[in-house]
């Protein structure tokens, strides 16, 4: 969750002022007492009415980094930076993703919705999906970029160095 939160301080910094004020106005939306804070029923309710169900209500005790149990305006920035990315929660526990994560390549191939899952879910194998073709993000980010896509990138990318420089000399 740390790593969400300084990617948005980071595109906040770095926003013109005209997006820096959507993101005020969007912690303005969430605080309907207007005590400068966002209460869990508060948070609660803003989701409901603005049609975020796919968001847990457990994600709050993420957000809520000082553990104070409420928000501030720097702890809303990351709940307005995972909705604006649409962020990505894990199909078999329904926890939020971050760091790395598993992703589904045919469907993530296929542009229909993306079926990701959370390390532990992955290695419990606690999911049930219709294909078995995954891969980590950052795997499947660098097999976009060039390397044909698939299992054979896997057992390459894990096999020993001696295995690649063999198999690079016969090739």
């Amino acid at each position: 969750m740390e790593e969400f939160h300084e990617v948005a301080i980071a595109y906040y910094n770095n926003a013109p002022r005209n997006l820096q004020r959507l993101a005020w106005s969007f912690f303005l939306a969430l605080d309907s007492d207007g005590d400068g804070q966002i209460s869990y029923m508060e948070y609660i309710n803003f989701l409901r009415q603005c049609g975020y169900g796919w968001i847990s209500s457990n994600f709050f005790k993420d957000l809520d980094r000082n553990r104070d149990g409420c928000l501030g305006f720097w702890e809303v920035l990351t709940l307005y930076y995972v909705i604006k990315t649409r962020g990505l929660w894990c199909q078999g526990c329904q926890t939020c993703l971050v760091g790395l994560y598993f992703t589904c390549v045919s469907c993530f191939d296929s542009g229909s919705r993306t079926y990701d899952l959370c390390p532990t879910c992955y290695k419990q194998k606690k999911f049930s999906h219709n294909h078995t073709n995954f891969m980590d993000n950052h795997l499947l980010l660098r097999s976009k970029r060039g390397l044909p896509a698939g299992t054979a990138n896997i057992n390459l990318a894990l096999a020993p160095r001696s295995a690649i420089n063999a198999s690079a000399a016969v090739g």
